[in-house]
């Protein structure tokens, strides 16, 4: 039996390897780049398929070997030498490893970059709101219940949410398009395709007629349509004027007046006459408008006389508080100035706040009530309100009015009429037209999340310098939000996730190796990371991590490979001071393990405390003591009520009876869900071998030294 891809079957509690271990065979040959992928539990798993009698017993290999290369992985304890010595002797007959040093001159320089980020405002919100909806009591009753699985489901549920805000907090909640209810009508015009004169209507209409019988439209009444026959715009005139507190003449007497209540005696002070006040009380938002940028223009003109210091004493300026030559005083400065945009912010927020506001997000838009009258004066006067020659010059500018009218009109009219050429309706030069529908920007997508901020720096300059990038994600979420991106900032590119067919696949990696136009590559880590070739880039950037140190090295090496003339740079970004510098350190460790087993080398240093996962959850000091106090206690409580079982019994019962709050079973909590496999429960796979008489199994009862 020849499996390739040997590491699918490196959980014996799965059932493909129980399967497979029932089939008779002679031989068998296992072909696997990661035969150590998380932890000594994957190596057993495989040493049992090749040779069952002699890798019987897992508990076993666990005390000579597991335990403590695990531990000194975690920097728990030191390795004996003479023990790595041995698990290397014992390796080396079932074990024919390939190494790249007599190709290693083919395949250029790999680098790894470990870019470092910093979570924006917007993220560290979410992330503290995490950590504040955390109860320590429901994590230490998770941590004593290493067994249960919907425990478990429940912390890496908590886990991943910590890594998607470090990713981008739109994966939680997308910003919404805002547009204002359109109250109206649409008209619908003629068929495009037909070649014949298309009848436009009004685009939008009022779904409100309103008829209007003629005899009230002719005699007035309570309307305020001014007509050449009624009274009914000045009965309203007059009963706004006589009814109205903002009337000039009833504000002129109120700031004279020696009553208490006076309403109106403030004006005195902010330099506003009644006739002022009544105005801006009436007029529209525009004609307010208008009148505050005309009083910015004129206070500025009297500064400059103001100055010279020969002219007399001004009267307004005896009334002022602070005076009119001082730097920072509002008269001496002018439009335009930088003393000008600090002095005036807060001003000029609350007015644009206030009076612009409405404008830019209205809440509804309607189309005026269409009117509708059987009179000809009022269809006449209709059809002049929205034709009138001056209206819709003034609106629309004159060029473009004067260029719809016959060319003797046209010359008329350019020597009477003097208006803007662009008028107050010119469309916007980005030639999107007139809308208040609110989009979010992109360039806050892009500000909202500290790493692809950084990512789009980076993308900038490697595209500067004709790069080509493979970007790996764990979360197709985040490949989708990414590709927003992408098309935001115009890059050519290619998709590859666990949705693509097996045919588009191919044309892919086709299309990735010939066109070098294509500037990045997205692939999630899980089916990009294995049997392709993308020798094309010379440029690899993983967005996140994964737990495996072993997949993100596959997919490292789908450019770094042979095949590939340049210098591979690998581009790890991390989120400062989060779940992902754990991860990340947790991955080191799984990756030591490998090296000390497979590869002989060294164990090297590793700068990491270890903690439990709850600790790492919630990376504040204070709750952290906190949780150790508890989880002491709790241990402490534990011992006493149990007797420390005998080395027989413990050997029956397996790990079971270590306290479940020891460090090293919170610990083994952090790497809990990366496999599946359960070190104290039996395969339960019978091994069709059979046992010849003298054959020991397991681990000889008597004591024999073992040396190098």
């Amino acid at each position: 039996m020849i499996l390739d891809e040997a590491q699918a079957i490196k959980s014996s509690a799965s059932a493909r390897w129980k399967q497979l271990l029932s089939f008779h065979c002679r031989n068998r040959l296992l072909l696997t780049g990661t035969p150590i992928q998380n932890s000594m539990q994957e190596l057993w798993a495989l040493l049992h398929f090749i040779m069952p009698t002699l890798f019987d017993s897992h508990e076993e290999f666990s005390e000579w070997f597991s335990k403590d290369i695990e531990s000194h992985a975690e920097n728990k304890g030191s390795l004996n030498e003479h023990q790595l010595r041995r698990l290397h002797m014992i390796l080396k007959p079932f074990m024919l490893r390939r190494i790249k040093r007599n190709v290693q001159h083919e395949l250029g320089e790999k680098i790894e970059v470990e870019v470092f980020c910093e979570l924006t405002a917007r993220q560290k919100a979410l992330y503290r709101g995490l950590k504040e909806k955390i109860s320590i009591s429901e994590l230490l009753e998770k941590a004593t219940s290493l067994g249960d699985n919907e425990s478990m489901d429940s912390l890496m549920n908590l886990v991943m949410q910590f890594r998607k805000v470090c990713n981008h907090p739109e994966l939680f909640e997308r910003g919404d398009v805002q547009a204002p209810l359109s109250f109206c009508n649409f008209s619908d015009s003629g068929h495009l395709s037909k070649e014949t004169t298309l009848y436009c209507p009004y685009s939008s209409t009022s779904p409100i007629k309103f008829h209007i019988p003629k005899r009230l439209y002719r005699d007035g009444g309570i309307l305020k349509t001014v007509g050449p026959h009624t009274r009914a715009g000045f009965d309203t005139k007059y009963l706004d004027n006589l009814m109205n507190i903002w009337d000039s003449e009833y504000i002129y007497q109120s700031q004279f007046s020696n009553e208490a209540d006076a309403g109106f005696s403030f004006l005195r002070f902010v330099d506003v006459s009644p006739h002022e006040a009544s105005y801006l009380s009436r007029g529209s938002l525009v004609e307010r408008w208008v009148d505050h940028l005309s009083k910015r223009e004129h206070r500025a003109r009297r500064s400059f006389y103001q100055q010279d210091p020969t002219s007399a004493s001004n009267t307004f300026a005896m009334f002022l508080i602070s005076d009119t030559n001082s730097p920072t005083s509002p008269f001496t400065i002018t439009p335009g100035s930088a003393l000008d945009e600090l002095t005036h912010i807060s001003d000029k927020m609350i007015h644009q706040t206030r009076l612009f506001g409405q404008c830019y997000s209205p809440a509804v838009k309607a189309v005026p009530v269409d009117a509708i009258c059987d009179d000809i004066s009022f269809l006449r006067e209709k059809q002049d309100t929205l034709f009138n020659m001056n209206t819709r010059s003034c609106f629309f500018g004159t060029d473009k009015y004067i260029s719809k009218l016959a060319p003797e009109q046209a010359a008329n009219l350019s020597t009477v009429v003097r208006t803007s050429e662009s008028g107050i309706m010119t469309v916007p030069a980005s030639g999107h037209g007139f809308s208040s529908m609110k989009v979010p920007s992109m360039k806050d997508v892009i500000l909202d999340s500290g790493k692809l901020a950084t990512l789009d720096k980076l993308l900038e300059k490697l595209k500067s310098e004709d790069h080509r990038c493979l970007v790996y994600f764990q979360m197709t979420k985040m490949i989708d939000l990414f590709e927003e991106y992408i098309a935001y900032k115009q890059y050519k590119y290619l998709r590859l996730d666990g949705s693509s067919k097996i045919s588009d696949r191919r044309d892919m990696v086709q299309d990735w190796q010939t066109r070098p136009e294509i500037f990045i590559f997205l692939l999630s880590t899980r089916a990009g990371g294995l049997g392709i070739n993308l020798t094309a880039a010379d440029t690899v950037i993983f967005y996140d991590s994964d737990w495996n140190p072993t997949v993100d090295q596959q997919a490292m090496d789908r450019a770094h490979r042979l095949g590939q003339t340049k210098q591979v740079t690998v581009y790890r970004l991390i989120t400062r001071n989060t779940i992902e510098e754990r991860i990340l350190q947790r991955a080191k460790q799984k990756d030591e393990i490998q090296k000390v087993v497979i590869s002989g080398g060294e164990f090297r240093q590793v700068d990491f405390k270890p903690r439990e996962i709850v600790s790492l959850l919630l990376d504040d000091e204070e709750l952290d003591d906190k949780l150790q106090q508890q989880l002491k206690r709790k241990a402490e409580e534990d011992e006493t009520q149990k007797k420390k079982p005998t080395k027989k019994s413990k050997r029956a019962m397996g790990d079971d009876s270590t306290p479940a709050l020891s460090p090293s079973n919170v610990d083994r909590l952090f790497s809990a869900g990366e496999d599946t496999f359960l070190e104290d429960e039996s395969s339960g796979a019978s091994t069709p071998v059979k046992k010849t008489k003298g054959t020991r199994i397991g681990r000889p009862r008597t004591n024999i030294s073992f040396t190098g």
